[in-house]
């Protein structure tokens, strides 16, 4: 199920999760149909194709790893980070060369990532045990989380001091271990704040519990102000940007860069070529014809000559749709591959494909979600410009990387994440704030109404693999102004 929410007042983001196959490949297609008022003219008259793509980006990654807080405390888990970072500390402490670097700022980012995820998954499930009264579990699980989250601030805290012993303050690594230590500890803060404000409907029945919770966020902040890192600071934008930048750097281990192909481009440019020689070619031959029929510089031979030069320029136009009707394949506009780093193998091949649609050429599916039952009057209004998204996904098995899948269980999922950027849709929308004059209902005088003007994008999307029978469809409408995204609503289908 591909998700989609608000990211910013000018952007749209889905995402999608799809788990990394053991042994066999296997296909997706996704496909984003957006359908965008006329009045907003967002068409293949005024924007190229080209364009249009560039609103999408994507980006592929690892999902966050699932490793519970017991699971990464767990001295006898050979798995888990914290162990082989323990392993690693005391390999260290011995040869300061023992272990590549690259190895262990890793584990401290899968530690952070593991934390972050944990926390989110702990979040939730006390949401539902508040909605359903459980105080009982609530407070074994929030007793739980501190005590394990304090176990494992004390142990990164113990490996921080060995290194800090065996390397100079401005060591890569020495800096590793630090960020490391300063992330966890703004999860641990506002994990606890969250946890308290969430819990706060059943303090009386475990005052002490959540007394705990805010004792142990204020000896965070003051650990951090201790050890003088920037997220102690009491300047809110210093704290905001450090947060940014540690959750980037954690996150970074999980980021998967993709290898664009520039087979579409090669195509693109061979096709272009053997347009142009085809109606080069043409209007040679049509300058060849009035040369041996026509008296030179008459006017037959003149209207001949601009004929074919006329021609030759229409040829070209019609042999690239052609190419681009009957080659789909290979006109794809951007073919990439996402790599593991670990191994340089393909985890995921994408292609993408971007186009303006006709509401006629449209799958009779769509037409029939995105159809109008409240206007019946729809066919008289003009229609639509719908912009068509598609992205053929081919997972590879992790047996073709000669890796064995019970070694690297922390990477089951890739995560594929796209934004959709709406700046181009708010170019031409009247300003969002009007005045509407009505009568009042409850006095005989004037009402005075402030309003917004706002447009309606809708969004479908498909999520469709033939060879398991998936076709799942999903339709949203985008409510905007002039200001960008005010919200979104997730439509019924038929």
């Amino acid at each position: 199920m591909i998700d989609l929410r608000k990211h910013s007042s000018r952007h749209l983001e889905t995402k999608l999760v799809l788990p990394i196959p053991e042994t066999q490949r296997y296909d997706r297609e996704i496909h984003y149909y957006l359908f965008s008022p006329p009045q907003l003219y967002v068409n293949r008259s005024t924007y190229s194709e080209e364009r249009i793509l560039h609103k999408f980006q994507s980006h592929g990654r690892y999902s966050s790893p699932e490793i519970t807080l017991e699971e990464l405390l767990d001295e006898q888990n050979a798995l888990s980070p914290l162990t082989i970072l323990r392993h690693y500390t005391a390999d260290l402490e011995k040869d300061v060369t023992s272990v590549p670097e690259r190895n262990v700022i890793h584990e401290l980012q899968t530690i952070v990532n593991s934390i972050r995820h944990e926390n989110k998954a702990c979040l939730q499930d006390c949401k539902d045990m508040v909605k359903l009264g459980m105080s009982n579990d609530l407070g074994t699980t929030l007793d739980a989380w501190q005590a394990n989250m304090q176990d494992l601030c004390r142990i990164l805290r113990e490996l921080l001091d060995v290194i800090r012993a065996k390397f100079s303050p401005d060591n890569r690594l020495m800096l590793a271990f630090l960020w490391a230590d300063e992330a966890v500890s703004i999860l641990c803060e506002k994990h606890a704040i969250d946890l308290y404000m969430t819990s706060s409907a059943l303090q009386e029945q475990m005052p002490a519990t959540l007394t705990g919770l805010l004792a142990f966020s204020r000896e965070e902040m003051e650990y951090r102000s201790e050890q003088d890192y920037p997220s102690g600071s009491n300047n809110p934008e210093t704290v905001q940007y450090r947060k940014a930048v540690l959750k980037k750097w954690t996150q970074s281990a999980l980021y998967l860069i993709p290898e664009i192909s520039r087979w579409p481009k090669r195509v693109s440019e061979i096709l272009a070529g053997t347009a142009a020689g085809i109606a080069m070619a043409f209007a040679t031959l049509t300058a060849i014809f009035a040369e041996t029929t026509f008296i030179r510089n008459s006017l037959q031979w003149a209207l001949i000559v601009i004929i074919g030069y006329v021609f030759k320029d229409r040829i070209k136009e019609w042999l690239r749709l052609f190419f681009n009707a009957v080659l789909p394949r290979m006109m794809a506009d951007e073919i990439s591959s996402f790599l593991s780093p670990k191994t340089n193998k393909k985890i995921c091949s994408s292609r993408i494909k971007l186009k303006f649609e006709e509401p006629d050429t449209l799958p009779t599916m769509v037409k029939e979600i995105r159809k109008d039952k409240n206007n019946p009057f729809r066919d008289m209004l003009p229609k639509e410009d719908i912009i068509h998204y598609m992205r053929d996904l081919v997972m590879h098995p992790l047996t073709k990387h000669g890796l064995e899948r019970e070694r690297f269980p922390r990477e089951n999922n890739f995560t594929l994440v796209t934004r959709i950027r709406l700046d181009d849709f708010l170019k031409e929308m009247d300003d969002p704030n009007d005045v509407v004059f009505r009568m009042d209902p409850n006095a005989d005088e004037l009402d005075q109404l402030n309003s917004e003007r706002v447009y309606h994008l809708h969004l479908v999307i498909r999520e469709y693999a033939k060879k398991e029978d998936l076709d799942v469809y999903s339709h949203y409408t985008i409510v905007l102004n002039k200001s960008g995204i005010v919200r979104i609503e997730q439509m019924p289908l038929l």
